[in-house]
């Protein structure tokens, strides 16, 4: 329950990873906190597989603040898992297959990139892949790549908020909320700010929109290894192949993931479970040694430039935003949430791939 009359420091919209992860150091930083959520009835955390891939795309692109992101996930996680005694990260190679002649240059050429020769280990030919999958270009083993067992660190996250009387059930409409110079109000709630986690509808919030999210349907499949599968007939490393296998443990697989820019519904499709399915077929030896179990689809927070939103509205100061982390959120949101609480606390430098004032003079007022 919440308690009446109270001011907090911050109310948060959204308790996705984006919003749980900032409660979370806000609340270590003794400042009061209060996440409004709808039981991520528009989450795409709680669909999203959490794969962490430092070298993302067919061009193995890799940011300047790569191994800062790694060191900050490895440490929040781990952090976390501590206290709940459960893990929520689990390391796993990745195996890169290449899907043609140009990504074998664009390999070729990582080594002589400064600081990421960890990052994986050198090619392997066609006729000699480590897992049993079809590589008809070979490919390469990728290292310091694994998972985020998203589901349960938010459930964890979500118990632990409402013992910090944190987290409040509600749907929040824009209309309801308002603000001056000394505090903001959502109803009976009063705070002296507001952060926007809600993820992709936050295209349509009155005082962000001007930002350029480009929304991203993705939709996941859950497969079921056959009993009487050998070890040996399926991967035990994440395949990366244009779509991605994930073994999660007992059995189970997850298999991703479609891009669609022109839908926003968590609905998956008959096509894009189609379109997953050929992919593995393409790339597994025995293909049919897994079944389908369960579809599922979220709309990805995206933006234009492919990097995340942090800051403060240039003409609303109360207002904030902490979103666009699109479909490497697992990976970026550990560091990015340490960022942020640090402007807002420290008034301390945002990076500026991520400051949403690279778009200030398209804000609305």
């Amino acid at each position: 329950m919440v308690p009446e009359n109270k001011f907090y420091d911050y109310l948060i919209i959204g308790q996705g990873l984006a919003g749980s992860l900032l409660a979370w150091r806000l609340i270590q930083e003794g400042k009061t906190v209060l996440v409004l959520d709808d039981k991520h009835t528009s989450s795409s955390s709680m669909v999203a597989a959490g794969v962490i891939n430092p070298l993302a795309g067919k061009r193995f692109n890799h940011a300047p603040h790569i191994h800062a992101w790694l060191d900050a996930a490895e440490s929040t996680y781990s952090e976390l898992s501590r206290t709940a005694q459960k893990p929520f990260l689990q390391w796993v190679d990745m195996l890169r297959l290449f899907r043609e002649e140009e990504q074998l240059r664009y390999f070729r050429r990582l080594p002589d990139q400064n600081g990421i020769q960890d990052l994986f280990d050198g090619s392997f030919p066609p006729d000699n892949p480590p897992q049993p999958v079809r590589a008809p270009l070979g490919g390469f083993i990728q290292r310091r790549t694994g998972y985020v067992r998203i589901p349960s660190l938010l459930a964890f996250l979500a118990g632990w908020l409402e013992t910090q009387q944190a987290l409040e059930t509600a749907s929040v409409s824009y209309k309801d909320i308002s603000f001056n110079d000394h505090q903001v109000r959502y109803g009976h709630l009063r705070a002296g700010g507001i952060i926007f986690c809600d993820g992709y509808r936050c295209m349509h919030n009155p005082w962000f929109g001007y930002l350029p999210f480009a929304p991203d349907k993705g939709e996941i499949l859950t497969l079921q290894t056959k009993p009487g599968t050998g070890k040996d007939m399926l991967p035990d490393m994440i395949i990366n192949a244009a779509i991605w296998l994930l073994p999660a443990g007992e059995g189970t697989f997850r298999l991703g993931s479609t891009h669609n820019h022109h839908r926003q519904d968590n609905l998956p499709s008959t096509e894009g479970v189609q379109a997953l399915l050929e992919g593995m077929h393409r790339v597994l030896n025995v293909p049919q040694q897994l079944t389908l179990e369960k579809c599922e689809a979220g709309v990805r927070p995206a933006t234009s430039d492919r990097q995340p939103f942090l800051g403060t509205h240039p003409a609303h100061p109360r207002l904030h935003i902490f979103n666009g982390f699109g479909a490497h959120g697992s990976l970026t949101i550990p560091w990015c949430s340490k960022q942020m609480v640090r402007w807002l606390l420290q008034a301390h430098t945002l990076p500026e791939f991520a400051d949403i004032s690279r778009y200030g003079s398209k804000a609305g007022q």
